[in-house]
């Protein structure tokens, strides 16, 4: 019985450290950092690889505040994937003014996605998803 107890413990923290391995950050790559036209934001964006081959990879995209290097999630969503890596032709991100920001996710064979980023002043991002660009 003890040696039940031990293994299931045993197989519980390897269970925590491969989660741990295959968390985000660790297959996260940074595609692209845009600043805000007065400099006071910065939307990144960046790619997650998927966990297993043929897996959904994401984009997510985050808001930095200048001032305080905070930094915001907005959101993280998948983009189809063919086998090339992506290019400035499916990930596009811009300022559309001081306050306001377009992404948009292009995958080669499926619908185009738009993500409507809007700051309010106290620096808060709202973010409203689209279908197409």
């Amino acid at each position: 019985m003890p040696q039940t107890r031990s293994l299931a413990r045993l197989m519980l923290l390897v269970s925590l450290g491969l989660t741990g391995a295959c968390s985000d950050a660790s297959r996260t790559q940074e595609f692209t950092t845009v600043t805000s036209p007065h400099g006071d934001y910065t939307l990144v964006a960046a790619v997650i690889e998927p966990w297993f081959p043929q897996g959904p990879y994401l984009v997510s995209l985050a808001l930095k505040v200048t001032a305080s290097g905070q930094v915001q999630p907005l959101i993280k969503t998948d983009l189809a994937y063919d086998g090339v890596p992506f290019t400035a032709k499916n990930i596009v991100v811009r300022w559309t003014g001081a306050r306001e920001a377009l992404a948009c996710l292009r995958a080669s064979d499926r619908p185009d996605k738009a993500v409507q980023v809007t700051v309010a002043p106290d620096g808060q991002a709202q973010v409203i998803m689209r279908s197409g660009c």
